[in-house]
């Protein structure tokens, strides 16, 4: 079942989140998770997050937002992190969050939903490469100070 997330999923969440930030090799602090679970239950705020349970267990996440794409003059959603545990992927858990996101878009009147993922995350772009375009666009990132 695909569900948002609530304020008592916080645990698993953050268990997940910590695995997510892990895969990448990104260091993860609580001031940071505190931030991003406050995003996401904030009404008035953008980032949405929502959740697959599974027998009453959260094994996957989502969050999402909506976002200006202005050479189309439209919106578009923007699929921040997927996760789904290790020992529940190939039950197309992360095809049905995908999907979910995708009627979003039709019910948000998006033009579409656009994500990224590492060039090295071979079993995520095995699904990707099956259920949308590869753009062909590469990320730059200029950091701040």
């Amino acid at each position: 079942m695909i569900r948002y997330l609530d304020h008592k999923d916080k645990d698993k969440w953050e268990k997940l989140y910590h695995a997510y930030a892990d895969f990448y090799k990104v260091p993860m602090n609580s001031p940071i998770l505190d931030t991003l679970w406050n995003w996401i239950l904030d009404d008035n705020h953008i980032v949405n997050g929502i959740c697959y349970e599974l027998e009453g267990n959260i094994v996957g996440i989502a969050h999402y937002r909506s976002m200006p794409r202005p050479i189309k003059g439209q919106y578009i959603g923007f699929l921040d992190d997927l996760f789904v545990e290790p020992e529940f992927r190939g039950q197309q858990i992360a095809q049905k969050l995908i999907s979910y996101l995708k009627s979003l878009s039709k019910a948000n009147n998006w033009n579409g939903i656009r994500w990224i993922t590492h060039s090295s995350n071979e079993n995520a772009k095995k699904l990707y490469d099956k259920i949308a375009n590869n753009t062909g666009f590469e990320l730059y990132e200029l950091k701040g100070d």
